[in-house]
């Protein structure tokens, strides 16, 4: 019996700086981000307890690769936040501003903001931000930055192949559509979600789109059995 390969892929670390007093919309971006594959770090649900919480704030700035500032009023008022900007600026790390209630200030205020877009969602007596077209503007932005290409692919890919509902497999495939150079790996996870995964398979418009796309720009470098398995699911 073949043995079934895992992608792995490379992951793309962000991590969102925010007053504490916003913490309810900081998660909101976490799980839009998320649900894009990107790994988020949230100091209040990411540092352990016992940890040093200024260690590992510094530790985990310098391991990201995007910074994310979410600028509400309470922002400014933080005695934490402008620390991790500094840090962020001189590690040289992308920053994205997100504005809610103010603009780019001091070390950041040569950045353009990006309004960011979100609802408050009662669920079962709590409240939840939703964030996630917002959020995937956000990954198209980071789309843009050439050294974060790869990672950012990766993230995509394996977010696509366990997408949760048809709206769900479209947005991943209107920003998977916009790569190029996909490697054999990378072409072979797509294959294999697109073909087990229902919520692939059965969707339309966008998604048949992207897998047409792929079909004939790569036709030579995917396998015939993977290939024939892709016309068959799509009736191509």
């Amino acid at each position: 019996m073949e043995e079934k390969k895992i992608f792995v892929g490379k992951s793309l670390r962000v991590f969102v700086s925010y007053s504490s007093e916003d913490q309810l919309l900081a998660k909101g971006v976490k799980i839009g981000l998320r649900s894009f594959g990107l790994d988020v770090f949230l100091a209040h649900d990411d540092i352990p307890g016992g940890a040093e919480w200024e260690d590992s704030i510094i530790k985990n700035i310098k391991q990201t690769d995007v910074f994310i500032q979410l600028l509400t009023n309470n922002f400014r008022k933080s005695e934490w936040t402008d620390q991790e900007t500094g840090i962020a600026v001189s590690n040289q790390k992308m920053i994205i501003p997100l504005k809610i209630d103010i603009l780019p200030y001091g070390f950041t205020k040569r950045y353009q903001a990006f309004k960011l877009k979100y609802e408050k969602i009662k669920q079962q007596g709590d409240t939840i931000f939703w964030c996630r077209d917002s959020c995937k503007e956000i990954i198209e932005l980071i789309s843009k930055n050439g050294d974060l290409t790869e990672q950012l692919k990766d993230c995509l890919i394996n977010s696509f192949v366990k997408s949760s509902s048809f709206k769900d497999a479209r947005d991943k495939s209107e920003l998977l559509i916009k790569f190029d150079n996909f490697t054999q790996e990378q072409l072979d996870e797509i294959i294999r979600g697109s073909v087990d995964n229902s919520q692939i398979h059965n969707s339309s418009g966008a998604v048949k789109i992207f897998i047409k796309h792929l079909i004939e720009k790569y036709e030579l470098i995917i396998g015939e059995k993977e290939l024939i398995a892709l016309k068959k699911t799509f009736n191509f």
